[in-house]
């Protein structure tokens, strides 16, 4: 890397691109570390100044007044409502009615629990219950008593409590006042039964986690946090302001809490700057081992190819660098290479095969006609019968043998194919016409289906030639009762014709094989059936697939260009019923 040098063209290059993430890495941890330290700074100021936490307690202070002056709104409202007297003593009057649908929405307030009327010894009386009622006195009065309870006197309110939370029920706080005089000398008064948590949680703003803790100090000097519960106070109290006669806000401040972040602030450093040196030398070799394994791999590769292993490919991954980019041109070159070396050498045994299967056909096939015309002449005059049986045979032999010779000048000597647009009815109708009395003697079901309307630009006799040769071949490999079909489909711009059976299949092993020249897995096959047919597929450009499983079945997948003019037609009706090429059932 010491001979590295920047350009223009080199900035995405492998080695800038390492570099730039190594520099990016301390940059970010600097700025991190700055960004930390003047964080802490900040915070420390604004602590030991004290003119945020001063800014924030008056607020919660207002917050806390603001919150009693709605409640004591609230009560007197109640208690200068008119109909509340009927309420008292006229429960069943159309006033009564008024002041206790109005008792309602008022003691579904979420800060209450609800409306509490009190005789003049302090008893209750009756009550309206809140959405948030819960436990005593609304489940049941049983040792529910106000009696002993801190009161204390603020603008004619009188405030008992508060209660703390106890025994699973929640603590609440009383603001009672008492109802205007209703004439008949009683003395009632009315109270808003009030959680005492709506008040405590207010404090929740005003402290600075860990340093301060805001507190509420109650009339008997019971400190509640903000939830609403009795406080372990562990650090130094400082007074702050009343928001009632003997409640008054207090701040718990723990001054060893202080001076922490300015420990905490330099122990990150040197922990932050430690892991700056431990991540850029893990980065470094990081990025050394992968870029010896990635090279490594390369070299594996290349001795791979030159070992004749054509079929070794490299990992390309997602990245878009220097490596693979060579990567995909190493694959590239690979497929290339070994797609040339097959055709050339399929393309000289196919050679050296036609020009033997010529020579062979063309000395073989004159002296068999001369053979089948003479067996013919002696099978006219012959008068023994077993020896016409014996000619007879002679006769089917010399006609094998000519097929096998007819196979062999097809092989060596393929004919040009004649493309033109071909529809898939055409086909299918005449490959039916043969193939369904083969398949009825050999009692197997045969049948055609998909688009029927499908167009290819093909040589329609070659392909026909070879649909007939897949068909014969399919009905031969199943037994009594099994299923062959031929069916056409659309792929974008091709056509698939599968040819599919359910017979014996072919062993995983032999699927290259089937179409060598003379393999055959047939007793009385030539093994030229399936060469021929990948020879006149190819000729019109075309594609052959096969995929089987032992006695699972064959799908061969021929796939053609589809027509270059026109579409589909619109079917005849009688077209369609003749062809029955959806879902053809013999």
């Amino acid at each position: 890397m010491s001979g590295f040098h920047w350009s223009r063209n080199q900035r995405l290059s492998l080695v800038g691109r390492y570099t730039l993430l190594s520099v990016g890495v301390v940059v970010c941890a600097l700025v991190a570390l700055s960004f930390f330290y003047q964080r802490f700074s900040n915070e420390l100021i604004d602590r030991l100044t004290g003119e945020r936490l001063s800014a924030q307690v008056a607020a919660t202070s207002n917050k806390l007044s603001a919150f009693l002056d709605a409640r004591i709104y609230q009560l007197v409202t109640l208690s200068n409502h008119p109909a509340l007297p009927a309420f008292i003593e006229a429960p069943n009057s159309p006033q009564a009615e008024e002041a206790l649908t109005l008792l309602r929405v008022e003691a579904d307030s979420p800060d209450l629990y609800g409306v509490l009327f009190f005789d003049w010894n302090d008893n209750l009386d009756r009550l309206v219950a809140g959405q948030a009622a819960s436990g005593p006195p609304y489940w049941s009065k049983t040792g529910w008593d106000i009696r002993g309870l801190p009161r204390v006197e603020h603008e004619g309110i009188e405030f008992i409590g508060p209660q703390l939370p106890e025994n699973g029920n929640s603590g609440w706080l009383l603001m009672r006042q008492h109802i205007r005089d209703t004439g008949f000398g009683q003395n009632t008064s009315v109270a808003l039964h009030v959680r005492l948590s709506s008040l405590t949680e207010l404090l929740v703003s005003a402290g600075v986690a860990g340093v301060i803790e805001p507190l509420l100090r109650t009339p008997g000097g019971i400190v509640l946090d903000p939830t609403g519960r009795p406080a372990e106070v562990t650090g130094e109290l400082i007074e702050g302001p009343s928001i009632l006669p003997g409640w008054n806000i207090v701040m718990s401040v723990h001054p060893g809490t202080i001076l922490q972040p300015i420990d905490q602030t330099r122990f990150w450093l040197y922990v932050t700057a430690t892991l700056i040196i431990v991540v850029i030398l893990a980065i470094f070799f990081a990025l050394s081992r992968s870029l010896r394994r990635r090279v490594d791999t390369l070299v594996q590769g290349a001795h791979s190819i030159a070992s004749g292993d054509l079929y070794y490919r490299l990992p390309e991954g997602r990245r878009r660098d220097e490596i693979s980019t060579v990567a995909k041109a190493f694959n590239t070159m690979a497929w290339q290479l070994k797609d040339l070396i097959d055709r050339t050498v399929r393309a000289e045994k196919l050679a050296v095969l036609g020009q033997f299967a010529t020579g062979v056909a063309h000395e073989v096939r004159n002296p068999l006609a001369t053979m089948k015309t003479t067996v013919q002449a002696l099978t006219r005059k012959e008068q023994d019968v077993e020896r016409k049986v014996l000619l007879d045979d002679m006769g089917h032999q010399i006609d094998r043998l000519s097929r096998v010779v007819n196979d062999l000048l097809a092989y060596g000597r393929p004919g040009e194919a004649a493309p033109q647009n071909t529809e898939i009815r055409d086909l299918f109708r005449q490959s039916a016409r043969v193939l369904e009395p083969i398949a009825k003697d050999a009692n197997v079901r045969f049948y055609t289906s998909g688009d029927s309307g499908l167009k290819l630009y093909i040589d329609p006799d070659q392909v026909l030639q070879v649909l007939l040769n897949l068909g014969i071949n399919a009905i031969q490999a199943c037994k009594a009762g099994g299923t062959v079909g031929l069916r056409a489909e659309q792929n974008e711009a091709w056509v698939e014709i599968r040819v599919t059976d359910d017979g014996a299949g072919i062993p995983k092993q032999h699927l290259l094989d089937v179409v060598q020249p003379f393999f055959t897995m047939k007793s009385k096959g030539t093994g030229l059936g399936l060469t021929i047919s990948q020879q006149l597929v190819e000729a019109n450009h075309g594609k052959i697939h096969i995929e089987s499983a032992p006695q699972e079945g064959t799908t061969i997948t021929l796939k053609f260009p589809a027509t270059k003019t026109g579409t589909a037609q619109e079917e005849d009706p009688e077209d369609v019923q003749e062809d029955q090429i959806t879902d053809r059932r013999r």
